[in-house]
């Protein structure tokens, strides 16, 4: 009797014990995951534009870590916490790099891709009023090459709003369909295609 009212105070010794190691990390846990929480904020203004698989991807982990901490592991959700403040800022620092990246590319196209519209819309106003096409240019191929004219300047409307409005990610996404169709318009009123335009 006297050795199982010991063996039963141990445990409860034992309980208390690891209850109070589990309750004194709760307090950091729950400081670290508002911490991480607010440098994900931070990092996301930028980073949701330029890298959204990897905000995805910490938002998920912040949620996994908010778990643990609501079930009581407060060390588990304290170590994904300060790896998530950390995580964070290397996502923003990323989103940066990216940005500045995205900007200097836009900046090269935008400076040069006016010219060639503008050199086809050249073209193609002066084989509109020609009585007699050039060899290899047909009247459907002029057709048609308005048309790629129409969709150009409308897709570069289109990416220059991007830009404008802040969503180089996009911006540049668009320049790959208008150096495509630009080549294709070049090509059918055999005009030569910048290299700038083969990259």
């Amino acid at each position: 009797m006297r050795r199982y009212i010991g063996k039963s105070v141990f445990m409860i010794v034992v309980g208390v014990l690891l209850y109070g190691c589990g309750a004194s990390d709760k307090g950091p846990a729950e400081a670290a995951l508002k911490a991480a929480e607010e440098a994900i904020n931070v990092a996301k203004a930028e980073a949701s534009k330029y890298l959204p698989e990897q905000v995805r991807s910490i938002d998920a982990a912040l949620a996994a870590a908010k778990e643990k901490f609501s079930k009581g592991d407060y060390k588990g959700a304290l170590a994904d916490a300060n790896d998530l403040t950390a995580k964070a800022k290397e996502i923003a620092s990323a989103a940066e790099a990216r940005k500045v990246e995205l900007a200097k590319t836009w900046e090269g196209f935008s400076n040069g891709f006016p010219r060639v519209v503008d050199a086809i819309q050249s073209r193609v106003d002066i084989l509109s009023q020609s009585k007699k096409l050039p060899a290899g240019v047909t009247p459907d191929a002029l057709a048609s090459a308005k048309a790629g004219l129409a969709e150009i300047t409308q897709n570069w409307t289109a990416a220059t709003a991007d830009s404008k409005s802040g969503n180089l990610a996009d911006a540049v996404a668009k320049t790959a369909a208008l150096k495509a169709k630009a080549v294709e318009v070049l090509t059918a009123l055999k005009m030569p295609v910048p290299e700038a335009l083969r990259a």
